[in-house]
This record gives structure tokens, sequence and C-alpha cells, in this order.
């Protein structure tokens, strides 16, 4: 048993040095040679962490914690509950201790791994033990213990932080640098060339500041109804169906005509992209919702103007199950669409 941990905690050794070069020693690439890389780097982690969990396991079934004094500790699950905490905090509390205290993650995704290694290695080999000390060890494990409790503390408290921040800013209406390059874009919108790409910002879903402003921009224009009903007959009547769902328009029985013709345009929008999945992955479960959704939501706000509009949402129906060469479920999406048909 002893030759297999030493074995294992030689290929941990492997594994953490390699990990140490692609962290600290190079740059990461872009491109597709990023994702390449990013693998890399989890199955270090991987690999690090299965190797060192074994001799972990190695060392306990041969009673070796016991060398450390810990009394009952050490033959109960406090030991592996301390070993899991480590784990967990060498590899996910870098981002929350990246927000508060710089050099912590970088420190401990360092010291864990170095520490366990060294410790592990004493407590697996009696010659080393005839000249390291227990409270050494143990001090050392107590060191990266405490150390990965901090990361916790600074990853819970940076992500409560995060979100009072984001609650303030919601209630005093604060926009974010983002939303600021959006108040800018439709300032330097053209709406004599572009006053479709507004229609976006129009819709509930975007703060006060913005959707105001948008509509404001978009009725500056004196014939700007005309753009938003040939917009639902263009690539852009998604765009159009968020104005239309959030504002009013003033005659609404010729826009009740445009949303049918919208819904038929937004069936052969699902089909061209169903079309041009080039990959199994392309295709997944509520990949339609929005659309979906907001066309319904759409249509029952027009529904009492004297459109029929259960051919078109058959026909989105329909486009749902274009033949493609993947699996194509959608069970939600297929489902919303035969409720309401089922219904009207």
């Amino acid at each position: 048993m002893q030759t297999a941990g030493n074995f294992l905690l030689f290929l941990s050794v492997l594994a953490a040095g390699y990990l140490f070069k692609l962290t600290f020693l190079q740059k990461m690439p872009g491109g597709d040679y990023g994702v390449g890389y990013s693998w890399l780097i989890l199955l270090s982690i991987a690999a690090f962490w299965i190797c060192i969990s074994l001799v972990a396991g190695i060392i306990g079934w041969g009673g070796g914690y016991a060398w450390l004094g810990l009394g009952r500790f050490g033959g109960s699950g406090m030991l592996f509950l301390c070993f899991l905490v480590m784990f967990l905090g060498a590899n996910l509390g870098m981002r929350g201790s990246f927000r508060i205290i710089p050099f912590l993650a970088p420190l401990n995704a360092v010291a864990t791994p170095l520490v366990l290694l060294l410790a592990f290695a004493v407590l697996l080999n009696e010659n080393l033990k005839m000249s390291i000390s227990p409270a050494l060890v143990k001090w050392g494990l107590a060191a990266v213990l405490a150390l990965n409790g901090l990361v916790f503390v600074t990853m819970i408290f940076g992500g409560f932080v995060s979100r009072l921040g984001a609650i303030i800013q919601r209630s005093s209406g604060q926009l974010d640098s983002f939303q600021l390059g959006i108040l800018d874009q439709i300032d330097s919108c053209d709406v004599n060339t572009d006053l479709v790409s507004l229609f976006r910002f129009s819709g509930d879903n975007q703060p006060r500041q913005i959707r105001e402003k948008a509509r404001l921009k978009i009725k500056s224009k004196p014939n700007w109804q005309d753009d938003l009903y040939q917009a639902l007959e263009g690539d852009a009547v998604d765009d159009a169906f968020v104005f239309l769902l959030y504002n009013e328009v003033d005659d609404k029985p010729r826009f009740a005509k445009g949303v049918y013709q919208g819904v038929l345009k937004q069936a052969r929008l699902i089909r061209q992209r169903l079309r041009d999945c080039s990959h199994p992955s392309h295709v997944y479960e509520g990949m339609f919702s929005y659309e979906v959704n907001r066309s319904l939501s759409v249509v029952e706000k027009f529904k009492d103007f004297g459109v029929d509009y259960k051919p078109a949402v058959a026909e989105m129906r329909a486009a749902l199950d274009e033949p493609i060469a993947y699996e194509n479920p959608n069970p939600s999406d297929k489902k919303a669409l035969d409720k309401w048909l089922k219904k009207h």
C-alpha cells in the first residue's frame, strides 16, 4: 500500500507542477487554442485531486493519521471534512477571493497543494516521520485549512456585496457602464436609416431611462409606425414584437394583421435556424422559448381585432418539427404552442 501511495503521490506532484506551469508561468492563448488550454487546466486539476484523494484514503486505511495525535478526530469524519474544505477552497474559491483580497487566491492555489503533498509524503513514509515533528505537519494542515476557510468567507461575502450592490443600483435607478452605452447608442441612432434597432430597447425588460429614451427617439420620426409594420415582415420581427407587447399603436386593427405576418415570419426564421445547425449541441431544450412565448403574448394582446391567428401559430408549431440531421426535441416550446392551439 505504501508503494502505491508513493506512486500516486508522485503523479500528484507531476499534475501539480504542470498545473502551476499552466496557471502562473504561461499566458493563456485566445481562440480555439484557449479552449484546449482550459481543458488542460481542468484535466490537471482533476488528475491532482483524484490522485491526492486516493493517497489520503491509503493513509487513512493504514491508520497513518494516528501519528498526528488527533485523538478521536483522527478516526472520525472530521479529518475527511477538513480535507474536503481544503479541496473546495482551492478550486472553487478563486473568483470570490480575487474580488476582495487579490493575493489570497494565488496564495491558496499554491499553498494548499504544496502542504498536502508534503504532509502526505511524511504520513506515508516511516523514515520521514522520524525526522519531522508531528506538530509541524499538524499545524501545516491547520494553516491551509484556515486559509481555505478564509477563502470561503471572502467568496460568500463577495457574493453578498455584489448582490447588495445590484439591489441598491436597481432601486436607485443608477445605470451601469453597459446600460450607459445603450443610452449613447440610442442618442446616436439615425431614425431615418436605423429606427428598427431601437425597438428592442422599448420593452419593460429595460430600465426606465432606456425604454423611455428609446420610445421618444422612435416617435420622433413622423411615420415610425410604417417602419414598425415593415419590421413585422423582416428579420427584426422579434424586436418589433417587443415594442408591440409593451407599447401602444394608433391603428390596432392594422397591426393585428401585421402580427399575423410576424408570426409567419418567426416560423420561417425558426425553420432556417434549425437548418443552419451544424452540430448536435446547436439544438437544445428551450432554444426558441423567447420567440414562442413573445409571439403568443403579442397574439393574445391583438386577438380581439378580427384576425384568426390559429393558422399562423400552427405554422410556427410545424416549424419546430423541421427535419434536421440531429435530434430536435424542444418539448417545452412545442408544449406551449400545442396548449395554445388546443385552447383556441
